[in-house]
């Protein structure tokens, strides 16, 4: 019985799996499964295909299913990242940013925009449409000034509906052109304009959300019932924007920063019909600060005609920002938020004490200790590469070789942006910022101001300063490496194998090594034996291969005639000698022993 049964799931696994390769297939071929055939497929099968994953994702984006779609567009990324399928990495890392710019999280989308731009310009052929669409929507909230951003971004469109045209996904090409309609309104104006209409309605107009795009884009007369035939976010914004009659504000919706601008928008109206002037200023303040994260010439625009209706009623404070203002708002907030974070207050940045020495930890500033939780080991790797770097901060490309090793740079390059993205949702779950982590114009660094100290770099400026004094006054400079020898330990305990970091482990073991011997050195001038005997064991303990060590343990027990005690070392170290590099110990520390 039981292997009846055993036998009728495997069976029910095969189909559903020639399910999955049916619906891969339409993927690739430039189709959009319905969303039902989606559901249908049982999620643990569902959720093994990065191409199904996807496909959610996309439907989730055009339907405002925001916080459901991220986590589906994680594990899409982690599951393309496993494939080292390349082109459709980037692809999530674009429908990431357009989520992140949905929701007006410029700190989250900034990592992504520059890797995506950075990829766009240097090898265009491996980016898929979602590409330029995104850098088309950052073009408009994060870097741009104002006189540029809308030519940017509409060349931006452009360049997708070519690529998705070229990728023969004609749908896709028909939401990019709605989304360049609804960004400014100038695409009906383009010479182009009715190719781009009459390619549309051939090609895909067999599909729902493709005939729906294809009507609303060529409708002689457009109407709400055209608009409500669209995926909710777009019909949304059709009839808020192409009809001026934002509807109600569906619950899905309410993430969407676009869509909410518009719906604050038509607040403003109706409190001003109402003669309620208090409340339609405040919900114009919101509004402005609404755009200030995201902004599109539309609602440039509205801002505009809205602001004249409330100094026209009275309100004489209320003004629209001037496009030199808004220039300078623009440039200050990016600056801000992703290159110069550390020109903030002090008293408004938490900071945090590291631990990189024998285990990773961070204490905050009221005390409490937490230990990271790293989704990739690479993301601990590179948060501490990054603590190691001058201002925390170092080349890109010098990152992706330290830290990524070898091969392909296309692949070592989405490695590290895939990293990037788990480092700063790792430091994010444990109170950090979300732009403590950047990358940005080639530099991949952490904010400064963050970090009160860590125990790596107090150790190398304790110790490096104690070497500057030696000479001259080695009081001083023996209670510098004594607080820094303290402070010693194995860097990164939990952290894999690299070569880069076995470097720094040496070089952090010389210095170790040295501090040890110059206080042996100190306290041997001062006749204090027993901390020389403590120095001494330290090193041995520090460096038990090295000759050197045994030997000066062997002289100090013979200067105190406790000869049992340093016939008792020579033995240790020939037993190491032996046993670990197959020699004898030094013919001169012998004859230390027996002259």
């Amino acid at each position: 019985m039981n292997q009846k049964n055993d036998g009728l799931t495997i069976a029910k696994q095969d189909n559903w799996l020639i399910e999955v390769l049916k619906a891969e297939q339409a993927i690739l071929d430039g189709n959009m499964p319905a969303t039902q055939l989606l559901q249908a497929i049982p999620a643990d099968i569902r959720m093994k295909s990065p191409l199904l994953l996807r496909a959610e994702c996309e439907e989730g984006l055009l339907n405002g299913r925001l916080i459901e779609t991220k986590q589906r567009l994680e594990a899409a990324l982690r599951g393309f990242a496993a494939q080292a399928d390349e082109s459709s990495m980037l692809t999530m890392m674009a429908m990431l940013g357009l989520l992140y710019m949905q929701v007006g999280d410029r700190q989250e989308a900034g990592p992504f925009m520059a890797q995506l731009a950075e990829e766009w310009d240097r090898t265009p052929e491996q980016c898929s449409g979602f590409v330029p669409w995104a850098l088309a929507r950052a073009a408009a909230s994060i870097e741009r000034e104002t006189e540029e951003y809308a030519a940017v971004a509409n060349r931006l469109f452009q360049a997708s509906a070519e690529r998705f045209r070229a990728e023969c996904k004609p749908i896709w090409a028909g939401f990019v052109l709605l989304e360049r309609r609804l960004f400014d309104g100038s695409v009906s104006e383009q010479a182009d304009w009715e190719l781009w209409m009459s390619w549309l309605t051939r090609h895909a107009s067999n599909h729902m959300h493709g005939a729906a795009v294809a009507r609303v884009l060529t409708a002689p007369e457009l109407n709400e019932s055209l608009c409500s035939k669209l995926p909710a976010r777009y019909a949304y914004l059709s009839q808020a924007i192409l009809l001026d009659s934002p509807p109600e504000l569906p619950p899905e919706l309410t993430s969407d920063l676009e869509c909410c601008i518009y719906a604050a928008g038509a607040r403003v109206r109706q409190l001003l019909q109402n003669q309620q002037l208090e409340q339609a200023e405040r919900a114009f303040g919101q509004l402005d600060r609404m755009r200030k994260l995201l902004t599109t010439p539309y609602i440039e625009q509205l801002t505009v005609q809205l602001a004249a209706s409330l100094v026209a009623a009275g309100l004489t404070d209320v003004a629209a920002p001037t496009v030199s203002e808004e220039r300078q708002d623009n440039h200050n907030i990016a600056i801000k938020a992703y290159v110069e974070a550390d020109y903030q207050e002090p008293q408004e940045t938490a900071k945090w004490r590291v631990r990189l020495f024998n285990g990773i930890n961070f204490t905050a500033m009221d005390g409490h200790v937490f230990e990271p939780r790293w989704k990739r080991r690479k993301a601990g790797e590179l948060f501490v590469y990054l603590l190691l770097q001058p201002n925390f901060r170092a080349n890109r490309e010098q990152v992706i070789d330290r830290v990524f090793g070898e091969g392909d740079l296309s692949k070592r390059s989405n490695q590290l942006y895939v990293t990037l993205h788990d480092l700063r949702s790792s430091l994010k779950e444990l109170g950090m910022p979300e732009d403590i982590v950047f990358a940005k114009r080639g530099i991949v660094g952490m904010a400064e101001n963050n970090f009160e100290a860590n125990d790596v770099e107090d150790y190398t400026t304790l110790a490096r300063i104690g070497d500057q004094l030696w000479m001259d006054d080695r009081e001083e400079a023996s209670r510098l490496y004594e607080k820094a020898r303290v402070l010693y330990g194995q860097l990164g305990t939990e952290l894999p194998q690299a070569e880069w970091l076995e470097r720094v482990r040496e070089q952090l073991l010389d210095r170790q090594t040295n501090t040890i011997k110059r206080l042996a050195a100190y306290y041997g001038e001062l006749l204090d034996e027993a901390r020389v005997e403590q120095c001494l064991a330290d090193w041995i303990a520090l460096r038990p291969e090295q000759d050197e060590a045994y030997e000066a343990m062997i002289v100090h027990c013979l200067r105190g005639e406790r000869r049992v005690e340093a016939i008792s070392w020579y033995r240790r170290l020939e037993r190491i000698c032996k046993d670990e590099l197959g020699s004898e110990p030094l013919e001169d520390v012998r004859k230390l022993l027996w002259k």
